[in-house]
């Protein structure tokens, strides 16, 4: 039975963004293990959004590199509305955590 040409370019996106995310992944050369990605999104942008916590993740396994780990994450949504609101999102927490002080280390 041959499948319809919109799952095979579903598809396509698909495997097309994981090769993306995997050249960010190893921009550096380095060899980053990352976690396997949340599938208990509900898709409504909601406050303790599962995406934000897998970004944040992502973050503190690059070393804090919230710029990577945007991209990484947004190359994974294919939803526009969900999309953008991890942008914002994921913008906001970062300028939150630039505008605390910092804690000495012990």
């Amino acid at each position: 039975m041959p499948v319809p040409l919109c799952l095979l370019g579903r598809a396509r996106t698909q495997i097309a963004a994981a090769f993306q995310v995997r050249f960010l992944a190893n921009k550096d050369a380095s060899n980053i293990e990352l976690p396997p990605e949340p599938t208990t999104c509900c898709m409504s942008g909601c406050a303790n959004c599962v995406w934000v916590e897998y970004a944040q993740t992502v973050a503190k396994i690059l070393g804090d590199n919230d710029e990577r780990a945007r991209e990484i994450v947004l190359a994974k949504i294919k939803d526009p509305n969900l999309r953008m609101f991890l942008e914002i999102e994921l913008r906001n927490l970062k300028q939150v955590r630039e505008s605390r002080p910092e804690e000495p280390k012990k």
